[in-house]
């Protein structure tokens, strides 16, 4: 009898970060939703920090709300709430995000 253990890295919402949104991007090649903070963090252990991510992973109608939000506080220039992955996690190379509130 042979036993198989499998190991995956699982992304934790861990860390929060306010800021007001300075950008963001969506492309016609990915389903990702790339956000760029005025005081963007300059490091992260693992994943590039120019951008947070809201990976394709997330289903549709959830991205589709997420970009509302996203978009109607860049517009008001109002303070978001970015909770992610301060450890690891990352989406598309960068920063994913858990939570935008």
């Amino acid at each position: 009898m042979s036993l198989l253990l499998s190991f995956t890295s699982q992304a934790a919402y861990n860390a929060n970060m306010r800021g007001e949104i300075e950008g963001v991007y969506v492309y016609t090649d990915a389903d990702h939703i790339y956000i760029l903070l005025k005081n963007q963090p300059t490091s992260h252990p693992v994943c590039k920090p120019n951008y947070f991510v809201i990976p394709a992973s997330v289903p549709y109608e959830r991205r589709q709300m997420l970009l509302s939000r996203l978009l109607t506080a860049f517009a008001t220039k109002e303070v978001v709430n970015i909770g992610y992955d301060s450890a690891g996690g990352c989406a598309n190379s960068y920063i994913q995000v858990h939570r935008v509130g």
